[in-house]
């Protein structure tokens, strides 16, 4: 594809995200049709963001260093399916109000960062690798809707507790199924985050030697499983659910951004330093 094909889809992406992204926000306080059109115009953007993928990968021969601008490039492709997907089978468009505005903000990151070949050495790409990346991705994307999911049960709790039926509370939907939707995107989430750190463990094993390397990012990821686990474990054997649960979704959200976002910063901004 020419570069200057390449450049009118990346615009295009972001262009029907930001649309979408309006339309759901305006949809929010208003009950008109705008939704429709927000969710038609989410999945085209969906649909250019994969050929976009699609296409760097080929032109990289696989998967190519993961950087921030490829992070933010792949966080925003699996946010975008998985919110895609929620939607269609659950029905909660309020959630796009929440959702759609980070998926075009990370789409709009990946274009200010430079390709990840400085920030991201690739020793040895195999199987496992590419196994790795797409599992964990699509399992943090699974986390940020449920930490997504947290924040809007605890805004309508509080709107019960105070008695502040607005439009925003008939919008927003019931706790209840807020609450069952944001477990069963954590029972989604936790195994895809699972094999992804088996199969990174064992990339690591053949490129490096060591299954695990007890560096910052794995140290952070494994604090953000730990979390999920305990809040899986309580829910089956103690009723976890409610304010605790959506509490225990963004703590483990949160951590998940300290071992990716976190780290990748720090190696981004490192790598400034040296080139001033």
């Amino acid at each position: 594809m020419p570069v200057a094909a390449t450049a009118a889809f990346h615009a295009s992406t972001l262009a029907l995200y930001f649309a979408s992204a309006f339309l759901y926000l305006f949809d929010l306080n208003h009950h008109g049709r705008a939704v429709r059109w927000a969710r038609w115009l989410i999945i085209v953007a969906f649909l250019f963001n994969t050929l976009i993928i699609l296409v760097d990968w080929f032109r990289q021969e696989g998967i190519p260093p993961i950087g921030l601008r490829e992070g933010f490039a792949l966080l925003a492709w699996a946010l975008a399916l998985l919110f895609i997907l929620v939607e269609w089978g659950y029905g909660i468009s309020s959630l796009g109000a929440f959702v759609v505005p980070v998926i075009f903000f990370s789409a709009a990151a990946a274009s200010i960062f430079h390709p990840g070949s400085r920030e991201v050495v690739r020793e040895q790409w195999n199987v496992w690798l590419n196994l790795h990346i797409i599992l964990v991705f699509l399992g943090h994307a699974a986390f940020a809707l449920a930490a997504t999911l947290g924040v809007m049960y605890l805004i309508q709790e509080k709107h019960l507790k105070q008695k502040r039926f607005t439009t925003l509370f008939f919008r927003l939907g019931a706790v209840g199924e807020l609450d069952a939707v944001l477990y069963r995107t954590i029972l989604l989430g936790f195994p895809l985050l699972t094999l992804g750190m088996l199969s990174g463990a064992v990339y690591s094993r053949i490129a490096h030697g060591v299954f695990w390397a007890w560096n910052s990012k794995e140290l952070w990821s494994l604090v953000a499983w730990t979390i999920y686990a305990v809040l899986l474990y309580g829910h089956r054997a103690w009723g976890w659910h409610g304010r605790r649960a959506s509490f225990f979704a963004i703590a483990g959200f949160l951590a998940y951004l300290l071992a990716y976002l976190g780290v990748k910063f720090a190696s981004w901004l490192a790598g400034q330093g040296q080139t001033v």
